[in-house]
């Protein structure tokens, strides 16, 4: 049967996908509303927000480790759904920390206990970010036929930009100026849509594993897994691999490094108020899901591991308008600030497309959950660093340009540099050859690893 024939369920997709609206309500609340209050509200210095907000990020390596895990031990009968339920189930409750850690840090911005509770919460709420997020894109492909594996995981993220365009202007009519009262019940009523969501999308979607199947249809005992580093270790000897994880990381790194500084940067440059701001991400929000539904309709006949160059228009669409934003933060070029930001959604829904597909594609059958853990330490980790990166670049430069404006354009010019410097790395990512089961001719140590 040819692979291209098989049919894509989209309803399933759809429902699977929804989990992601959950996670749009609860990662604004952290990334995007918390930042804000405490940078251009509070007067806090941008580097140890972005720190704490990378926190969570830094832990990522959490994530192979519970994707291995979800692929070789099931609980109470299921590979992923308690690593899912049991991650969201943290992060629900790590949410509740956040109020008290603003109202600490209002009262003195160098509270000992303020920054304590704000990093016990960003703690929880990362590994319980990570317990489930490589389940979750393990449990995409257990439920997916191979050819439209890349596909199904566009359509989840496709739902996580539109939640992510909506979702700013609900916390942006909530929380209009910042009050203690409204902050904590906007984060309330944040959490209580959160949750079911990501409840019911995955309801029922995990097959239960039998007793019987941990043998062999011949009835010999099932060969032994190796262990997480035995593992780790062949995965790292190819150096495909190697070159898709640097891929990745500097891709995030790029991506990201304005995420704590975007929406400050509209209050410090333009004396925006903070609805005017939370709404930056409903514009990149849009950018992005307009160019993902039109390039994952375009390349939809296309395979996983033939994606390579559409990731790479991707990076170059995100390249221009980056160094775009940076032109408009130099000049002051209000007028600009916002088509910027639309056309950097663009490029990078388009390079997300293409990233994801041969995400889908450098992932083997047999150890799907530690290569997707791994392919999430990459964005995950460098989203922090990029995020960390942004807060340290733009208060060194602020320090030695005694200008907020040629800080931030510092942030962003940097940015677009990386981007450019990825196309080259992606000329090193064999995607077709890996989804062969093709061996690299510097490292054959693969061979053993994928069996």
């Amino acid at each position: 049967m040819d692979p291209n024939s098989e049919k894509l369920n989209v309803l399933r997709t759809f429902k699977i996908g929804s989990f992601h609206i959950g996670s749009a309500f609860a990662d604004m609340l952290t990334s995007a509303v918390w930042n804000r209050i405490l940078i251009s509200d509070l007067g806090i210095v941008a580097t140890p927000v972005a720190l704490l907000s990378a926190l969570r990020y830094l832990l990522a390596p959490l994530s192979i480790w519970a994707g291995n895990r979800s692929d070789t031990k099931p609980i109470f009968g299921r590979h992923r759904l308690p690593y899912i339920w049991g991650g969201r189930l943290l992060m629900a409750l790590s949410l509740l920390l956040l109020p008290f850690s603003v109202v600490l840090l209002a009262e003195n911005s160098s509270s000992v206990a303020g920054w304590a509770v704000a990093a016990l919460m960003f703690f929880i709420y990362g590994i319980g970010t990570l317990l489930s997020g490589s389940p979750f894109m393990a449990l995409i492909r257990d439920r997916t036929p191979p050819s439209k594996r890349g596909q199904a995981l566009s359509i989840a993220q496709i739902m996580l930009l539109v939640a992510m365009a909506v979702v700013p202007g609900i916390y942006g009519v909530m929380l209009r100026s910042y009050s203690p009262e409204a902050f904590f019940r906007t984060v309330l009523i944040g959490a209580g849509l959160a949750l079911p969501f990501w409840f019911f999308s995955v309801a029922g979607e995990d097959r239960r594993v039998l007793p019987t199947t941990e043998a062999t249809s011949e009835g010999a005992a099932a060969e032994p897994a190796p262990s997480f580093l035995v593992l780790l270790r062949e995965i790292w000897a190819d150096p495909r691999a190697r070159a898709f994880f640097l891929l990745l990381a500097l891709g995030s790194i790029s991506a990201f490094a304005q995420d704590a500084l975007l929406e400050p940067f509209g209050g410090d440059v333009f004396g925006m108020d903070v609805g005017e701001t939370t709404r930056f991400n409903a514009f990149w929000g849009v950018g992005v899901l307009i160019s993902m539904i039109v390039t994952t309709v375009l390349t939809r006949k296309r395979a996983p591991h033939e994606q390579t160059s559409t990731a790479r228009i991707g990076l170059m669409l995100s390249a221009v308008p980056m160094a775009l934003l940076g032109l408009v933060a130099v000049f002051q070029l209000e007028a600009l600030l916002i088509p910027a930001i639309l056309l950097f959604g663009v490029g990078f829904g388009v390079y997300t497309v293409g990233a994801i597909g041969l995400l889908m594609a450098m992932t083997s059958d047999k150890h799907a959950g530690a290569y997707l853990g791994l392919w999430t330490v990459a964005q995950l980790v460098f989203r922090g660093v990029g995020m960390a990166l942004g807060g340290i670049v733009f208060d060194l430069a602020n320090l030695i340009t005694r200008g907020p404006h040629l800080a931030y354009g510092s942030v962003f010019l940097l940015s677009a540099v990386g981007f450019v410097v990825c196309i080259g790395i992606l000329a090193r990512v064999d995607a077709p050859g890996f989804a062969a089961g093709r061996v690299s001719i510097h490292e054959p140590a693969l061979a053993m690893a994928d069996g």
